[in-house]
């Protein structure tokens, strides 16, 4: 399952009981430097997470922690939707390699415009040019979440949720060293309205 995969079933998951999951404050950026922050630091900051689980990502050891809050009296962005956030964060070799938290509440949202995702170019686009197609990412990742070990990939992620039926889409955007986009990876899951 990858990371992708974790973050979505996260998200459903918590959603799907209607109010589940435990209210957290997102930390800053600052507070969560990938290839530095620990999951000690993680776990006394933010506590037990709602979910855990291991595997491996390009032949390492991963391990992730999700958090995630729903609950029938928020604000959701768009009537009719299970507000939810969740916070996915994936280690390997005890240090944060991924990021990625997802929203639907009004006050941070995470939606991004994907009728944007075809002009990103491979080897030409750059961190600038997509950071001003779809805003500040709020998700990133670096190896071994993605292929290249000396790369970067800003993740994107929304999800909506009416009923028992979810939408999720997703962004992961993987640049080179130089800043270029290396790899695109788009996924759309569900009906929109």
């Amino acid at each position: 399952m990858n990371w992708m995969t974790k973050c979505a079933a996260l998200a459903l998951a918590v959603t799907l009981t209607g109010c589940a999951g435990t209210k957290f404050v997102r930390p800053a950026d600052s507070e969560l430097t990938l290839g530095k922050t620990t999951e000690q630091e993680v776990m006394a900051r933010l506590g037990k997470p709602f979910q855990e689980a291991s595997g491996l990502s390009n032949g390492k050891q991963i391990r992730t922690l999700g958090y995630a809050y729903a609950s029938m009296g928020g604000q959701a962005k768009t009537a009719g939707v299970t507000p939810v956030y969740a916070l996915t964060l994936v280690f390997s070799e005890g240090k944060l390699v991924s990021k990625a938290y997802l929203s639907n509440m009004k006050d941070d949202a995470t939606d991004f415009d994907e009728s944007k995702v075809p002009l990103v170019e491979v080897g030409k686009t750059t961190v600038a040019q997509v950071n001003t197609l779809f805003g500040p990412a709020p998700g990133e990742a670096i190896f071994p979440v993605i292929k290249q070990p000396a790369g970067r990939a800003a993740i994107y992620n929304y999800q909506e949720m009416r009923g028992f039926t979810p939408s999720q889409k997703t962004l992961m955007v993987v640049f080179d060293v130089q800043g270029v986009v290396a790899d695109v990876d788009y996924k759309n899951q569900g009906k929109w309205k």
